[in-house]
């Protein structure tokens, strides 16, 4: 029950008079920052002022009273970094005390590059099983041994100071659940983690490399990197085929366009290895199919993942090495390396390149048990270029049993 509905209860019943104060969790969420919004308009006078003073005093009272253990505390901070400290680091102090399992703490608006430091209190509650930080600075002390309980970890926002990413992870043994969003302070995403499952990474253009190896567990994987791919020479040394070979048991990959072209750029073989992935789907995001080491890539990772169920391919395509791509997707093996259990393909913004066609034959081909292809068109074609697209599909000769859905905004055509 929402904090303010328990406050409520005090008026149906005596009884029901302290039932608020004894709620296992506290959320202070967008909602409640919006009607202490409300509150400080209608009173008028300063309103920043009174909005500071009103949040930090319904907060610091809530948590101050509430008798017994908190398993949840959750707070959207609606303020810059700077004026809140003292208060924040109030409420740490105090669920250091309360051995509190769920942990949330959100900046909402940051104008400086001036992020809250988290002050050693913090780095007691070890009862932490769910931990959730936007926006802030982790410099943990020399003594701190990790969070021997926590299982669920999203960080956005937060700045490593001290090299001391690896550490932390490493210090969290049955850690399930891992969220890096724009992080700083990591320039090798070095994860471990014997019971670590899903791993959620968008890094920045300080990127340099990412090993899973010492997580052996891991069967879902997104990879998204926030800036500027500069190059294997720029980025430093990324070892492609020590990151294909640490994926013998995820499930679910996904990477965008910029780690995609950053892989391509890697001088490897098209072929890593003849060692079966046991990948069931693939989520590829910003393919250029004209790229002949992104296509060259993506058609080596589809043919090793001999599980693959389900394959979603969002296209952008720039006009490179027509020929070379076409010639190499013309020679690939479809019998040889079937992929026999995929059934589903998802293609979007497909813009009527003749590679992409022969990517889409490919794909027909070499999947006997496809049931669904989809495919959606680029929202920006030309008229005559999407009929060239529907042409060019009913030329296709797809398994028996597969249905080739082409979508133009509202209309779709089955085949």
């Amino acid at each position: 029950m929402p904090i303010r509905e328990a406050v409520r209860t005090i008026v149906l019943s005596k009884k029901w008079r302290y039932y608020y104060l004894n709620i296992p969790q506290l959320v202070f969420d967008d909602q409640f920052c919006k009607e202490l919004d409300d509150f400080s308009v209608n009173k008028g006078a300063n309103i920043y002022a009174l909005k500071f003073y009103q949040f930090d005093e319904i907060i610091t009272k809530s948590l101050m009273l509430h008798p017994g253990g908190l398993e949840r505390f959750k707070v959207c901070i609606p303020f810059n970094p700077s004026p809140v400290v003292p208060y924040v680091n109030k409420w740490i102090l105090c669920l250091s005390f309360r051995k509190i399992k769920e942990l949330t703490l959100i900046y909402k608006k940051v104008y400086t590059d001036h992020h809250h430091k988290l002050p050693p209190s913090f780095f007691s509650c070890l009862h932490l099983t769910s931990l959730k930080l936007i926006n802030f600075v982790r410099s943990p002390p020399l003594e701190f041994k990790g969070f021997p309980n926590l299982r669920h970890l999203i960080l956005s926002g937060v700045d490593f100071t001290n090299n001391c990413f690896e550490s932390f992870i490493s210090s969290c043994p049955i850690l399930k659940r891992l969220f890096l969003g724009g992080c700083s302070g990591i320039h090798h995403f070095n994860i471990s983690g014997s019971k670590l499952q899903r791993l959620f990474t968008k890094a920045d253009d300080n990127f340099k490399s990412i090993s899973l190896e010492k997580a052996p567990n891991l069967s879902e994987v997104y990879v998204s990197l926030g800036g500027v791919v500069k190059g294997p020479e720029e980025n430093g040394v990324f070892d492609l085929v020590s990151f294909i070979g640490s994926l013998p048991e995820v499930k679910v990959l996904s990477v965008d366009s910029k780690f995609l072209q950053l892989l391509a750029e890697t001088p490897v073989p098209p072929m890593l290895s003849t060692s079966p992935l046991s990948l069931k789907i693939i989520k590829l995001k910003g393919v250029n199919f004209m790229d002949f080491g992104q296509i060259s890539l993506a058609a080596s990772l589809i043919r090793r993942a001999t599980n693959l169920q389900e394959l979603h391919i969002e296209a952008s395509t720039v006009k490179l090495n027509q020929e070379q791509v076409s010639g190499y997707l013309e020679l690939l093996d479809c019998i040889t390396f079937p992929l026999s259990k995929l059934h589903l393909v998802k293609l979007t913004n497909i813009s009527a390149f003749d590679p992409e066609f022969g990517f889409i034959r490919f794909l027909l081909l070499s999947s006997p048990s496809l049931v669904t292809m989809s495919i959606l068109e680029h929202p920006q074609l030309e008229a005559e270029k999407a009929l060239n697209i529907v042409r060019k599909l009913l030329q296709l000769r797809p398994p028996s049993a597969a249905s080739i859905d082409f979508s133009r905004g509202s209309k779709n055509l089955k085949k």
